[in-house]
């Protein structure tokens, strides 16, 4: 594993439909771009114990040679997570003598595969989140990734799904709590952006006991508020530049594209907390622009994106209300 400031990689040889020893897995490296919780992961493994694979066999069920070839099975990895759980809590107690980790409330055992959730975490929440596991899995087209496991049964898409559901609470609250504290919004959607959240606002919850029921809850609880890097996507269809520009090159257009995002869109709004966001980019872009080693078209072209940056704080600065005063709509 390899990593700087910017890109964490891993190095490996793709496995994928291939038998469990390494002796029988493509002789060809492959090199995966990681988020910093898998390569802290990755490096903690690596320090546990000296095994050419992450996940050696159950250390009780075979000598170390057969460890060294073959890697461990769902089972080996239930048994594993149990054991784990065993220890930690004859080790370590809360006060009061309860358990670190408390029994399952829904009764089941630990298993592996319920770390998609994790998985469904980085996909829903950060941008470009399907494309970058698509990437990492070697998938050839994003829907491949949607339908991870190749199975409907195999539960990923409703992790999706709830996951989707949680952020969107979350966001609610950081956004009404924000609003509270008198943050301040511009743009030309940031009187439907306060509208959507007083919409929401007396949303107080409800039992979710199904995917269709975390389907129904995103349909009347979710305000379409898309948070991205400095700047806030107040959706709707119908006035999206992204969505246009993706159906006039012949693509699908489900929802807001930030690689197709244009600072003309009538759907931005920028929050306080997206200004802070730009106010550090217009440093980054001030110093390209000011750098003598830097080409011309690069000088040229960092200009005018600070210019339009500054411009976009100018702009919401100068909307601020008084001491007092109410917030004012767009810019």
């Amino acid at each position: 594993m390899q990593g700087d400031d910017e890109v964490l990689c891993v190095h490996g040889r793709p496995s994928k439909g291939a038998g469990r020893s390494p002796d029988d897995l493509e002789a060809v490296t492959r090199t995966w771009t990681v988020v910093a919780p898998v390569a802290t992961t990755i490096g903690v493994l690596e320090q546990l114990a000296d095994y050419p694979l992450l996940f050696p066999c159950a250390r009780w069920q075979v000598t170390r040679r057969m460890r060294e070839q073959r890697a461990a099975t769902t089972q080996d990895l239930k048994r594993n997570l149990a054991a784990f759980v065993d220890w930690v809590n004859a080790t370590f107690h809360r006060p009061g003598g309860g358990p670190v980790i408390p029994p399952d409330p829904s009764g089941r055992n630990m298993h592996a595969s319920r770390f998609r959730r994790t998985l469904a975490y980085f996909v829903v929440r950060k941008p470009g989140g399907l494309i970058a596991c698509g990437l990492q899995y070697g998938h050839v087209r994003t829907r491949v990734t949607a339908g991870y496991a190749g199975q409907a049964e195999s539960g990923w898409l409703d992790d999706l799904a709830v996951e989707r559901l949680e952020m969107a609470i979350d966001q609610i609250k950081d956004d009404l709590v924000a609003l509270d504290a008198g943050e301040h919004v511009s743009g030309p959607a940031a009187d439907e952006y306060r509208r959507r959240l007083a919409r929401v606002a007396p949303y107080a919850g409800r039992v979710v006991n199904s995917v269709r029921s975390v389907e129904r809850l995103l349909t009347s609880a979710d305000p379409a508020i898309h948070h991205s890097r400095a700047m806030t996507c107040v959706y709707r269809a119908e006035t999206a530049v992204c969505r246009r520009i993706r159906l006039e090159a012949g693509l699908s257009a489900d929802g807001p594209d930030e690689s197709e995002c244009r600072p003309t869109c009538p759907n931005l709004a920028y929050t306080d907390r997206d200004i802070d966001a730009l106010n550090g980019r217009l440093v980054r872009q001030e110093a390209a622009a000011a750098d003598p080693l830097v080409p011309r078209p690069r000088k040229e072209r960092a200009a005018a994106q600070a210019a339009r940056t500054r411009g976009i704080i100018d702009q919401h600065q100068a909307g601020r209300p008084a001491l007092g005063g109410t917030a004012s709509g767009g810019i």
